[in-house]
């Protein structure tokens, strides 16, 4: 599989921290663009790297990602996935409950990140790329109120990623992201 991390030059230290994640693959670094606002950067940094993909599907992070789960599990919730799959979030910060699709995958709608999804479907690429983001918008809210509900996208079961705490460049302070998102995970899956 074609994997990809999203990564600022200056951010050597979210790469060391990533590079701690085991992938049966090789995952290569993206350099992301460094703007006045980290939320554009970050959203002109996710549409340039869509806008290159050629082969799916491809898995593309955060650089903040943490794996919580072996590659394993990722594969069988893979396998379970439909023909018609769009994508497959590891994590996410869910804000409803979600619907069991199979043993491994639960149907999402309405949430929150973007530190780590396979992308199945041009189709849903060429979407994201034709949405006007406001600048200063965050790319996340773009997708839970447009992407999730058009397309058919999925969640793994148990959660397999979620983000670590620290600095975000995005949103310009320090984030609580860790058992923030594991919680959700938690509270709508039960």
């Amino acid at each position: 599989m074609k994997a990809i991390v999203i990564n600022l030059d200056e951010r050597t230290d979210r790469m060391e921290q990533f590079k701690k994640n085991e992938f049966p693959f090789e995952v290569e670094r993206f350099s992301a663009f460094k703007m006045e606002s980290g939320q554009d950067g970050f959203t002109l940094s996710t549409r340039t790297l869509l806008s290159q993909i050629t082969e799916f599907p491809v898995l593309i992070c955060e650089d903040d990602c943490v794996m919580l789960e072996n590659w394993m599990v990722v594969q069988r919730a893979m396998a379970e996935l439909p023909d018609d799959a769009d994508a497959l979030w590891l994590g996410a910060t869910l804000t409803q409950p979600l619907e069991k699709y199979s043993e491994y995958l639960f149907r999402l709608k309405r949430a929150y990140t973007t530190h780590a999804i396979i992308y199945y479907s041009k189709r849903m690429v060429d979407y994201i790329l034709n949405l006007n983001v406001p600048s200063g918008i965050n790319l996340d809210i773009f997708y839970f109120l447009h992407v999730q509900k058009e397309f058919n996208c999925f969640i793994t079961n148990p959660i397999c990623a979620t983000q670590s705490d620290g600095y975000s460049d995005v949103s310009g302070q320090e984030m609580k992201f860790y058992d923030y998102i594991i919680e959700s995970y938690n509270k709508f899956t039960k």
